[in-house]
């Protein structure tokens, strides 16, 4: 069944005190659209109907009370409830709008945000990388996994990657990864064995999560940093657990991360939700500003589409047929 469709008659949306509306010129394709459109876990719930869209690109056309600061501001931003990026215009908590890299255009701007956030809460902030460390990057060709391949280059690890297929594993490569084996083919615990002289990675940053975590974990390094940051194979979206005593028995850790900032009130806590303080957001943001400007990193953009195409861009998401970023431009008919 469809369920996905573009409408006229949708009302603008007005912020409340601490949100911003952005007049939305970019915004990108998500896992976490998906789950909605198949009733699945996704990080927020909510009742249909809704208009998808995570995290965009544009400039600020209207503030609430509070947030004035960022009229007139070409920035990006992640939608209030993950939801409404798809559209002319979209609602922002100031805690999760940020001043767009002067750098990028629309498209890469609307691509950084979520990738490159999450990316460097789960190596810096989470994992705490160290230079020469060996980073292990599962689902390398996915908009975060691309992200993460060239945070960990610049942070001055070994970078090693996991995709599907041949030409997804040179795109890893062509980012920096010093070698990509195949998920599909390669039995992945002999080739990172080999790769490392059988120490395993430092560093593991996994975007699948699914019934290969397991084989993930038999590649840790004693005392190695094992981070979660995506479900993308797991129907229950991570929340079915895994046995912990594999856990003890590799002498590693497991380091969550979500890119969310804020203040979670203690009905949210009770759920488990703890995001990180809006201050860290910003200074996340400046370092990533810093590497943009200095060339370390962009965002890989794998498509543009238009509005009217998302739907069946989330079919090949969903079937993997993408690799990096699928951007909604607002520009293209």
């Amino acid at each position: 069944m469809e369920v996905i469709e573009v409408r006229d008659d949708v009302a603008v949306p007005e912020p409340g005190p601490g949100e911003v509306r952005v007049a939305v010129a970019a915004a990108s394709l998500n896992w976490g659209d998906i789950a909605r459109c198949r009733g699945g876990v996704a990080s927020v719930v909510t009742q249909p109907p809704f208009t998808l869209g995570m995290d965009v690109s544009g400039v600020v056309d209207a503030a609430g009370e509070g947030a004035e600061e960022w009229l007139g501001r070409r920035v990006v931003a992640v939608c209030t409830q993950s939801l409404g990026g798809i559209a002319e215009r979209a609602l922002a908590s100031q805690v999760s709008v940020f001043d767009a890299p002067e750098e990028l255009d629309d498209a890469q701007a609307a691509a950084f945000t979520l990738p490159f956030h999450t990316g460097y809460l789960a190596l810096h902030e989470r994992a705490r990388l160290q230079p020469g460390e060996t980073l292990l990057v599962v689902g390398g060709a996915s908009a975060v996994g691309t992200a993460v391949i060239q945070l960990g280059v610049a942070a001055g690890a070994s970078v090693i990657a996991i995709a599907g297929g041949r030409e997804k594993g040179l795109v890893c490569e062509g980012l920096g990864a010093e070698r990509s084996f195949d998920s599909t083919s390669d039995d992945v615990f002999d080739r990172v064995m080999a790769h490392t002289d059988g120490n395993g990675a430092d560093v593991a940053c996994d975007m699948f999560g699914g019934d290969r975590t397991e084989t993930i974990w038999t590649c840790m390094a004693h005392a190695g940093r094992y981070v979660p940051v995506g479900f993308n194979d797991d129907p229950q979206s991570g929340l079915a657990g895994k046995p912990l005593r594999k856990v003890s028995m590799g002498n590693f850790s497991v380091v969550g991360v979500i890119m969310a900032y804020g203040r979670a009130p203690l009905e949210l806590r009770r759920f488990g939700v703890n995001p990180f303080p809006p201050e860290t957001g910003r200074a996340v943001h400046t370092a990533l500003r810093a590497l943009v400007t200095s060339g370390a990193i962009r965002p890989a953009i794998g498509r543009r589409i238009s509005m009217s195409e998302a739907a069946a861009a989330l079919e090949d998401h969903e079937q993997r047929r993408t690799t990096g970023r699928t951007v909604v431009d607002m520009t293209l008919a």
